[in-house]
């Protein structure tokens, strides 16, 4: 795909459990972690450039001010690259990140890193053995994705109990389609355009989009 064909399709997360930071000698920075897509925990790698790291360091709280004192006493001295840092190993348990909004996508290289990939696969430990999980040949195993940016999630928190015409059937997914609405509000407020906006949100089909946005007046 050409560079000025190309449209990132974002994609929200709103948890992260970073096992090992990877720093070489670039700008950037690639982390292991999980998180959920589709309802289901899955391993991904997680680009960022050192100020988005420090804008995640930050948002997790007193454990991310460790990481980052820790991580100033490593860059102060001369370090191989790559060089890992393995969160989970080190500090006894994940970096973790929730209550924010994380918006991510796939980079424009990624299919030319994942043949990358697995050209040299009989020469890299599999990460599936790092974790404890099975060997998969297939290409699903590496969910490769770029930070776009992160800001704090807008929590929809109805006041009052809906209208009692509303089934009680259709009462969980009603506040669902609500709180998408407010991803969608969110992202709008942080800098997306209307599509980006409704994209993060999973509303870009217009009756799913009116649904939410009715939702949200319903709980009101």
């Amino acid at each position: 795909m050409d560079a000025q064909d190309y449209s990132p399709r974002y994609v929200q997360i709103n948890e992260l459990y970073i096992d090992t930071v990877v720093i070489d000698d670039t700008e950037f920075i690639t982390l292991w972690c999980f998180t959920v897509l589709d309802d289901e925990y899955k391993f991904v790698y997680l680009g960022c450039d050192f100020c988005q790291f420090n804008q995640i360091l930050i948002a997790a709280g007193e454990k991310g001010k460790e990481i980052a004192l820790h991580m100033a006493e490593l860059l102060d001295q001369p370090y191989d690259s790559p060089t890992l840092i393995p969160v989970k190993e080190k500090f006894g348990e994940y970096l973790e990140l929730t209550g924010h909004d994380i918006i991510v996508y796939e980079p424009l290289a990624v299919e030319d890193d994942l043949e990358a990939l697995e050209e040299n696969e009989e020469e890299d430990l599999p990460l599936e053995q790092l974790f404890g999980g099975k060997s998969n040949k297939t290409r699903q195993k590496y969910l490769i994705y770029q930070l776009d940016r992160l800001y704090p999630s807008k929590v929809f928190e109805p006041e009052k109990q809906a209208s009692e015409d509303l089934s009680e059937c259709f009462e969980d997914d009603s506040l669902e389609l609500a709180q998408l609405y407010y991803d969608y509000l969110n992202a709008v407020e942080n800098g997306y355009s209307e599509c980006e906006a409704r994209q993060v949100a999973g509303l870009e089909r217009e009756l799913f989009f009116r649904m939410a946005r009715k939702a949200s007046d319903l709980w009101k």
